[in-house]
């Protein structure tokens, strides 16, 4: 069970117990049992759930089109399906009292959809996972907050201690894929009490979840602990509870990876891997060695090694995760400005430095404008550049690209067409 409970006397908490074994000290067999956890994993899967495995885990796999008629299909089917598992599911007293509270959020077709293509549309996991989402909302945050989006008022002063601290951090550029990247430091992690962290970790996932494009391709998660393992820093239920918020948010996990430098660690992805379901251990990647070895090994997946809060001496990098959390705090407190959370790699982003330069959509562009410039350059006629640049914009505009730029307090906002 929970440490403790949020507003309710109900008995809400992870139902999965954790076996003695699953803590047994850290043996030279760890290693095999962990490797044999994720090759059984895999069997458990068909050849094309292998595959999709495998392709979500290297970034290549292509997203769900959502046409109008499989949208409407699929809101309607997860209707049916809500109705028929709310008075028979054992963990659905949150979702029934949310729908007493206020029909209008638990029915609102924009939740509905971050569940829906967190599952890849499939409407029967999306109806578990939305019964255990208001579960564990219930549990962490009360039943005064079950029907409200949490924000960061929402949090008190040591979970936002906890948040500060950036232990847990979204990393400010997505992956090759086109993730987003959220990495846990755990060594580095500062809390008053284990509820401070949850309460954290559940926020900065519901962040995540608000992206639209996050919300479609999904998450890669990294646990990073290269450094020396100090058992007495992790408490028992950590795992079992960061596990029950991951399944229970509306975001596809798509890899998980554990990077580690000392074997003692083992003890701790042993436990996971317990607590994992079974898909979620197929996509489990274990990284051993140095700070070197490791982001090398995580370049291989796509992950944007630069962009890691964790430098070589071991250090906790905040600037980029304060400057995250002051743009949050404006994004919910300014009625009507956009939550762009990151931007997406068809966005053209306005700015100066290696960054801007760097970014996918920027690059494209610049080899686009390039091409025109060949073909009008031995024009001046201004028509035929006013045409020219009317062309580029309309095909970043048709390959669902944006024109963003960030405003004094760091948010991303569109641009208008003058200033295009």
């Amino acid at each position: 069970m929970p440490e403790e409970s949020v507003g309710c006397t109900f008995n809400f908490g992870p139902t999965k117990e954790r076996k003695p074994n699953m803590v047994e000290s850290n043996d030279s067999g760890s290693d095999d049992k962990i490797d044999s956890l994720i090759a059984n994993a895999l069997n458990q899967l068909s050849l094309d759930e292998r595959e999709t495995v495998y392709y979500e885990m290297h970034g290549v796999d292509e997203i769900v089109q959502e046409t109008p008629g499989l949208v409407e299909t699929s809101l309607n089917r997860l209707e049916l399906e809500l109705e028929r598992i709310k008075h028979t599911h054992r963990k659905a007293i949150a979702y029934r009292m949310a729908e007493e509270m206020s029909p209008e959020y638990v029915q609102d077709q924009t939740l509905r959809m971050k569940f829906l293509r967190s599952e890849k549309f499939d409407v029967q996991k999306s109806a578990e996972r939305m019964i255990r989402f208001f579960d564990c909302k219930l549990h962490f945050f009360g039943q005064a907050k079950l029907c409200q989006d949490i924000t960061l008022q929402d949090l008190d002063k040591d979970d936002l201690k906890s948040l500060k601290a950036g232990y847990m951090q979204i990393l400010p550029i997505r992956d090759r894929a086109g993730r987003a990247v959220f990495i846990a430091v755990p060594s580095k992690q500062t809390f008053k009490t284990p509820m401070n962290k949850y309460r954290a970790y559940f926020y900065l996932s519901m962040v995540m979840a608000d992206d639209v494009e996050t919300q479609k391709r999904g998450v890669s998660m990294v646990v990073y602990n290269v450094e020396k393992f100090e058992r007495d820093k992790y408490e028992n239920n950590a795992v079992e509870h960061t596990t029950w918020i991951q399944n229970s948010v509306p975001i596809k996990t798509c890899s998980i990876h554990y990077c580690m430098s000392d074997s003692g660690f083992r003890y701790v992805i042993n436990i996971a891997m317990h607590s994992l379901s079974e898909d979620a251990r197929a996509r489990v990647k274990v990284h051993y060695g140095t700070h070197l070895e490791c982001t090398y090994s995580l370049m291989t997946f796509g992950c944007p090694v630069h962009s890691l809060p964790v430098g070589l001496d071991g250090q906790l990098k905040r600037k980029a995760h304060l400057e995250f959390i002051k743009m949050r705090y404006q994004q919910e407190v300014r009625l009507g400005l956009p939550r762009i959370v990151l931007p997406s790699h068809d966005d053209v982003l306005f700015g100066r430095g290696k960054p801007y330069r760097q970014h996918v959509a920027n690059i494209k562009l610049h080899a686009m404008m390039e091409e025109e410039m060949k073909q009008t350059e031995r024009s001046s006629l201004k028509g035929k550049r006013i045409l020219t640049i009317e062309k580029l914009t309309d095909a970043i505009r048709l390959g669902g690209g944006r024109f963003l730029q960030q405003d004094d307090v760091g948010c991303w906002v569109e641009v208008d067409e003058k200033g295009v």
